[in-house]
């Protein structure tokens, strides 16, 4: 029946017996007449208790999508948390007209014509790792959805759609709820990120939605090759994919990963599938986006990313065939002794090693000797840098001795980068601490600093 707008939602003549999501370990379906049920129960209930701000404090996706249009269909505006912690929720509701937990049946569905409309609040990190209301309205998300279906519906056909990630951050929402909704193919409920739950979602043969955190760990948890069934297509966004992990995804599945560029503020701006050709790490601008560049800075203009062009703290050249490549974040050149040093510069010449697996660099605030000669953070002393280095696991060639470790990237590094640029502190950890979005901060690379 293809793709319906969100707006129309429920203007769509689907069989009440259709599955919209997939439930439990046996993937039992929750049907388009639960959904529509579920979506006026809530309505009912914020048309009673009235007020405009409403929270959606629904931790499972089933309730989420539910409640999302059953507020929607009153009127309300959707407040979706930036997570289900209790402080956090307690704090939301102090600033909310109400707040959704679970999604109840109603006596009936909404009338065929109903019409919903309104507007969405997602929260995102910013640079200054502060969480940042961002306010969509639901034609945006519309904007995004369709967008979506345009570029990659062939691809997916009807499979259902599973997820690593979490629905409530504006990626796994669009991907996992609004955009399966509209297209009708069902989501499963529950998440996969670990190893006995993306078996389990593989039987459905389905579209997986994953960040570059979780498809660098999968492969290293299970034997991808002795898994019997495949994804149709995979996507990821949060964060550009290491290009040896795509050629491991890509050697699975034909079809590699579809990357995703963009954020909360600007919705999708681009997409790549990285192989083995060269200029395959090019993005291509989405269909509804124009790009510019402005003193090495991308420009975003398009509907969805709001009103007037936008410029990025993202460093990108264009390249004749309409694509761009990205150069890394400019705010992630720092001036330290008087030297501009290039952070994504440091990183790449660290994973240039054949026994280094990653490698993050973050600017600490500087260091204090303790009792004892254990340095500690302070704010007091001269900044200097951090290494956060993951070793690959049977690479040959790398120290087995700590120092020895720390001597042969310093020296490493001192072929291409003065003495100012040289990380002074460094951690070997088993993975980079990504969060729930497949971000990395500089306040959870400083925090490895702490201890």
């Amino acid at each position: 029946m293809g793709c319906l707008p969100l707006t129309h939602l429920f203007q769509g003549a689907r069989n009440p017996d259709r599955p919209v999501a997939l439930d439990g370990p046996a993937g039992s379906a929750r049907t388009w007449g639960a959904f529509t049920a579920a979506a006026a129960g809530v309505a009912d209930q914020a048309r009673r208790q009235g007020g405009q701000r409403w929270l959606l404090a629904c931790p499972e996706a089933w309730d989420f999508a539910a409640a999302a249009f059953g507020l929607l269909l009153a009127g309300r505006t959707v407040v979706v948390p930036p997570n289900f912690q209790p402080g956090t929720l307690r704090a939301l509701a102090q600033e909310t007209d109400g707040a959704v937990r679970r999604a109840g049946a109603g006596p009936a569905g909404p009338a065929p014509d109903t019409r919903v409309d309104g507007q969405v609040e997602f929260w995102t990190s910013g640079s200054s790792g502060e969480p940042k209301r961002v306010v969509k309205a639901l034609a945006q998300l519309d904007a995004e959805v369709a967008m979506l279906e345009r570029t990659f519906g062939t691809l997916l056909g009807a499979a259902p759609v599973v997820g690593t990630v979490p629905h409530h951050h504006i990626y796994g929402c669009l991907f996992r709820i609004l955009w399966p909704l509209a297209a009708g193919r069902p989501f499963q409920c529950e998440p996969c990120g670990d190893p006995a739950g993306f078996r389990r979602s593989l039987g459905l043969v389905p579209a997986l939605v994953a960040s570059p955190a979780h498809l660098s760990r999968l492969p290293r948890l299970l034997d991808l090759d002795g898994l019997a069934q495949r994804p149709v297509a995979i996507f990821s966004s949060g964060g550009p994919l290491d290009p040896g992990d795509a050629r491991i995804w890509r050697r699975w599945a034909p079809g590699g990963v579809q990357e995703i560029y963009g954020s909360t503020e600007t919705g999708g701006i681009a997409w790549r599938s990285q192989d083995d050709r060269p200029d395959s790490t090019l993005w291509t601008p989405c269909d509804d986006v124009a790009v510019a560049f402005e003193d090495g800075a991308l420009v975003v203009t398009s509907f969805r990313a709001g009103p007037g062009p936008l410029r990025l703290e993202d460093a990108a050249e264009p390249t004749p065939d309409g694509r761009f490549r990205l150069l890394g974040r400019l705010d992630r050149t720092i001036k330290l002794e008087e030297k501009r040093i290039s952070l994504p510069e440091l990183e790449r010449t660290l994973e240039a090693l054949p026994w280094v697996a990653r490698a993050a660099v973050v600017l600490l605030p500087g260091v204090r000797p303790r009792p004892g000669g254990e340095e500690g953070l302070t704010r007091s002393s001269r900044p200097m840098l951090g290494a956060v280095v993951v070793l690959r696991a049977g690479a040959a060639g790398a120290p087995a001795e700590r120092a020895a470790r720390v001597r042969a990237l310093r020296v490493h590094l001192a072929q291409r980068f003065e003495a100012p640029a040289l990380p002074r502190r460094w951690r070997f950890p088993q993975e980079l601490p990504y969060d729930e979005r497949g971000k990395l901060t500089p306040q959870a690379l400083a925090g490895l600093f702490r201890s």
